[in-house]
C-alpha cells in the first residue's frame, strides 16, 4: 500500500542548525534502557545512572526490547531530519555496519524502514544499526545526543555532560532546583554503599522511608528519583491509593537502594520526592533550547494519562497554539535559563500544572525529546492541508494483529493523511505489536 509522503513542518536537524549549532556532527541514540531487564546481551544495565520500573514486563523481555530499542527510537526519531539516527539490534547478528550485514533483514529492521518511509526523502533520518554500543563510529567532531543515559555509552561523547543530564531528568534536583515546583519533602536514604549488604541495616531503612508515605495527610504525590515510562509516580488521593502505593514501593525501595554504589552517590539516586497535590489543568511542553539558550515552544499539549497518573499520549489543538505559547512564556523562559546554565542544548519536554489561581509550577522535566514532540512538527500535514485542527498520539499500543492488517482495515484514514504510524515493531513470529 503506497501512501503521500509526510512532510514536517521542521526537524531536529534543523533546530540543531540554528544558533551555528552544528559545528560538530550530532548523532541520535534514543534507546531506551530498564532497570531491571537486560534488554539485549551486549548492552548491560546501568550501575552508574540508575533508573527505576517498577512495573516493568520483566516476564517479557523481547516486548521489552522491542519496544525500548524500537518503537521509543522510531517515534523519537521521526522528527530527526537528516540525522544520524543509532539503533540496537534486538536479535544477535553482525552489524549493519560490519562487512557483513543481516540477511535476511530482520522484521524490525523492516519495521523501522517502514515507518521512516512514509517521510519525505530529504527528512528520514540515516539509520544506523549496531549490535554493540562499540559498534557506533564515531569521530572527534561528533558528539551523541541522547534520551536516556546508559553506562555503555559513556566512551562517546556527549552534547551534554552525562552527570549534568542524569541531574536535570531527576525528579530529586527538580525538587531542589531555583525553579518554581509544588511543595516538596525529600526523603534521602541515610546508608552509605558499603552498608548495602547489612540486611537488617536494609530493612531498617525501607521502614524509615515508607514511615513518611505512611504519615503525611492527604492527597499528596509521590515520586522515585528517575523512573522509566513514568512507572515511578504515584498519585495518593485516597487511603486506598496510599496502600496500594505503600505496597509497590515497600517493594521496590529496597532494589532502588541496592543501586547506590561509589559512582553515582553524588546523584542522588536512591531518595523519594513527596510533593502538595496540585489541583488544575496540567500541560506538557515540547521545546527545543538552542546553544545559546534561546527557547523554541514547538506545541503545548494536553496529556492523555490514566487514572494512576501513567502517561498513554498527547492530544494537541493547532489553533490554540499561539495563545499557548503567550501564556507560558514566562515560565518557559526561566525554563530555559535554568537548564542553559547546567550546559544543556538540544530537544526537551516540561509538564506544567496551573492551579485555580492561575500559578504555573513544574512538576516535571522531560531533558530530552518526548512522545509528544512529534505532534508540533505536524501542524501543516494536519491542520493546513486537511483542516485537520486536532490530533493526538497514542503510546504505547499493543496490537494483536501485523501492520499490513491494521494498514487495511484503515486504509481510507491512511490514504487521506490523517493517520500516520510513528513507531512500529513486530514480535519475533511477525504476528502483534
Amino acid at each position: 500500500m503506497s501512501f503521500q509522503r509526510v512532510l514536517l513542518d521542521n526537524t531536529l536537524k534543523d533546530l540543531y542548525s540554528l544558533d551555528e549549532m552544528l559545528e560538530e556532527e550530532v548523532a541520535l541514540v534514543y534507546g531506551m534502557p530498564d532497570a531491571k531487564v537486560q534488554l539485549t546481551s551486549p548492552i548491560p544495565l546501568s550501575k552508574k545512572f540508575a533508573y527505576q520500573s517498577p512495573i516493568s514486563r520483566e516476564d517479557d523481555r523481547d516486548l521489552l526490547a522491542r519496544l525500548m530499542l524500537q518503537v521509543v527510537p522510531q517515534v523519537f526519531g521521526s522528527i530527526a531530519g537528516n540525522m544520524t539516527l543509532v539503533m540496537f539490534d534486538v536479535d544477535e547478528g553482525k552489524s549493519e555496519q560490519s562487512q557483513a550485514p543481516l540477511s535476511p533483514v530482520p522484521s524490525y529492521r523492516a519495521d523501522a524502514s517502514r515507518t521512516f518511509a512514509q517521510l519525505a526523502k530529504s527528512e528520514a533520518p540515516n539509520v544506523k544499526f549496531v549490535i554493540r554500543p562499540e559498534d557506533i563510529k564515531h569521530h572527534p567532531a561528533m558528539k551523541i545526543a541522547v534520551a536516556h543515559l546508559m553506562d555503555c555509552l559513556l566512551h562517546l561523547q556527549h552534547t551534554v555532560s552525562p552527570d549534568a543530564h542524569y541531574e536535570l531528568l531527576s525528579k530529586t534536583y527538580l525538587a531542589l532546583s531555583s525553579l518554581t515546583t509544588p511543595v516538596s519533602d525529600i526523603v534521602n536514604t541515610k546508608l552509605q554503599p558499603h552498608q548495602l549488604q547489612d540486611e537488617t541495616l536494609l530493612n531498617e531503612e525501607v521502614a524509615r522511608m515508607m514511615e513518611t508515605v505512611l504519615q503525611r495527610p492527604l492527597p499528596f504525590v509521590v515520586k522515585m528519583p528517575l523512573a522509566v515510562l513514568g512507572q515511578g509516580v504515584f498519585l495518593i488521593r485516597t487511603e486506598a491509593d496510599r496502600k496500594e502505593g505503600i505496597e509497590v514501593l515497600t517493594r521496590e525501595l529496597k532494589p532502588m537502594l541496592r543501586q547506590l554504589n561509589d559512582s553515582n552517590a553524588h546523584l542522588k539516586p536512591s531518595s523519594l520526592v513527596l510533593q502538595e497535590l496540585i489541583p488544575g489543568e496540567s500541560v506538557s511542553l515540547s521545546l527545543f533550547i538552542t546553544r545559546d539558550g534561546r527557547p523554541i515552544m514547538t506545541s503545548c499539549c494536553r496529556q492523555i494519562s490514566d487514572s494512576a497518573g501513567n502517561w498513554g499520549g498527547a492530544y494537541i489543538s493547532y489553533k490554540e497554539q499561539d495563545s499557548l505559547q503567550r501564556q507560558y512564556a514566562g515560565t518557559i523562559e526561566k525554563l530555559a535559563t535554568y537548564v542553559h546554565s547546567k550546559g544543556f542544548y538540544g530537544p526537551m519536554g516540561v509538564d506544567v500544572m496551573t492551579d485555580q489561581e492561575s500559578r504555573q509550577s513544574i512538576i516535571d522535566l522531560n531533558i530530552r525529546v518526548t512522545g509528544s514532540h512529534p505532534l508540533g512538527f505536524l501542524k501543516s500535514h494536519f491542520s493546513t492541508k486537511r483542516g485537520l485542527d486536532e490530533a493526538v498520539v497514542l503510546f504505547p499500543l499493543l496490537l494483536r494483529y501485523t501492520r499490513d492488517v491494521s494498514e487495511s482495515a484503515f486504509e481510507n484514514e491512511f490514504m487521506a493523511g490523517s493517520i500516520m504510524i510513528n513507531g512500529w515493531c513486530h514480535d519475533k513470529t511477525h504476528t502483534f505489536r
